[in-house]
């Protein structure tokens, strides 16, 4: 167990830089001179010296901050006591049936087989499909796909994702290299990786990355275990390969739509926080106000679009990326962003204070005090200035929902010392969900309990929703 650890100056560093790269060495050229240095004999000295400088200058910072919502109430309230919680479940692992994901790797490679075939009609010949250069040749050169708005490297036509998602909807074979490449990755990353990477007890243990992202979310490497597609079969088939040991089951606990609950608590908007308030589906109300017709004369069609945008707008989107995300025309998304912001006032308003308030002190923060500095926002650049802005107004929200997904780490791991001892183990932390494995007897018991836990951790001006479930498999949950 680690004891008696109650400083960290990699994490210290990381929330005085959120954003840029933190490393012991860069921090100690940064704050510790060279006068101190040549005093110093040892790394033991070293680190002291850099502790306190460290301390010092987190001291400095809440200073300006409101007490008890500071930098320094982030670094020792949700940071450090996270360590040890982080440290045991990279410890636990989680069981994996690597026979399941065998038997997949097979189906996939004939999958992918037959989607190659397809693609190989299309363009009249065969070529190798993961050849950028070869891709673009067919594509633009061959088939005379028109490129229009579409970004060149030095010798093509670009064939990125990004790129090619502007055509999958016209071209059928552009849909169809895209599902090739969604396969291929899947196989190449998951079902032909991960058995290999369990150790004897058929467990695979992930790395979280504690100072990594700078809205303070937690990452996941080697394996990624956060990047497995959720709305697709099969990401859904590769995760029924994690599964619970003998007698126990998996249970996980997922906040419901808590960006935008977070976005909702921030800009204190009317019109969301009563639709959250009445218990309503914010996609169906948000289609509702904005297409002008009552929520039951809502399509899955308008609902889908709405979606987009109301996740696409807490990131700070414009036009022309919601546009792509919601699949409609630059003109109707410009159309649908103003009347999306004439009911959602206060949302407007957030954004712009947002933008505002980074502009006169070249940072943003969340509501417990995590700051992130943005000086490229006075850049001269529009389109440099313009993503700063989109970090400014993602940034609280995104920031205060990695808080409170940390905060609700802390309070179960105190539940499950103090009550399930031995019985429950928290296995995994995929952004907004938590996965734990549970003795088989106690799970309904715990899932109610943890349900508790979660939605009493933080409070909003809207209620905090966590959806809780059993399985055999994280397929099932």
């Amino acid at each position: 167990e680690l004891r008696q650890v109650d400083f960290d100056c990699l994490l210290a560093g990381y929330l005085l830089n959120a954003g840029g790269t933190v490393s012991l060495s860069a921090l100690a050229l940064e704050y510790v001179s060279d006068a101190d240095v040549s005093d110093i004999e040892g790394s033991s000295l070293l680190v002291q010296t850099l502790r306190e400088k460290l301390l010092d200058k987190l001291r400095e910072i809440a200073q300006e901050q409101k007490p008890g919502k500071t930098v320094l109430d982030v670094f020792s309230r949700v940071e450090m006591p996270l360590i040890a919680i982080l440290r045991a479940m990279e410890r636990v692992g989680i069981r994996l049936n690597g026979s399941i994901l065998t038997a997949l790797s097979k189906e996939m490679e004939q999958e992918i087989e037959s989607i190659q075939k397809e693609i190989y009609a299309l363009a009249g010949r065969e070529f190798n499909v993961s050849s950028p250069k070869q891709l673009s040749e067919v594509l633009f050169v061959e088939l005379k796909i028109p490129t229009t708005n579409l970004k060149r490297t030095k010798t093509n036509v670009s064939t990125a994702s990004s790129e090619l998602e502007k055509l999958k909807s016209e071209y059928p074979i552009v849909a169809l290299v895209e599902q090739y490449r969604e396969r291929t990755k899947l196989k190449n990353t998951y079902l032909d990786v991960l058995p290999r990477l369990v150790d004897a007890e058929s467990r695979l243990h992930t790395t979280f990355g504690q100072a990594t992202a700078a809205t303070g979310r937690l990452s996941s490497t080697d394996p990624n275990l956060q990047n497995i597609p959720i709305r697709s079969e099969w990401g859904e088939r590769i995760r029924s390969a994690f599964v619970a040991s003998p007698g126990k089951l998996l249970v996980g606990a997922d906040y419901s739509q808590i960006e935008l609950r977070v976005a909702a608590h921030l800009s204190n908007d009317a019109e969301m926080c009563a639709a959250f308030r009445r218990g309503e589906d914010i996609h169906r109300r948000t289609a509702s106000l904005v297409y002008n017709v009552p929520p039951e004369s809502v399509t899955d069609e308008m609902r889908r679009k709405a979606k987009a945008f109301n996740f696409g707008i807490i990131y700070g989107m414009g036009a022309y990326g919601l546009s792509q995300s919601a699949g409609m025309t630059r003109d109707e998304a410009g159309k649908f962003i103003e009347e999306y912001l004439e009911h959602f006032s206060g949302i407007r308003t957030f954004m712009e204070s947002m933008k505002k308030f980074a502009l006169e002190k070249g940072y943003v923060e969340t509501e417990l005090g995590r700051r992130r500095f943005l000086p490229e926002i006075a850049s001269d650049n529009r389109q440099v200035a313009a993503s700063a802005e989109r970090m400014a107004i993602n940034m609280p929200v995104q920031g205060l929902e990695a808080d409170i997904v940390k905060l609700a780490m802390i309070a179960v791991d105190t539940c499950i010392r103090e009550r399930f001892a031995g019985q429950v183990s928290l296995l995994l932390q995929i952004h907004d969900e938590l996965i734990f494995e549970v003795e088989e007897s106690i799970a309904p018991v715990f899932a109610h309990e943890v349900k508790g836990v979660m939605e009493s951790v933080y409070p909003l001006q809207v209620p905090l929703v966590a959806d809780v479930s059993i399985g055999k498999n994280w397929g099932e949950i």
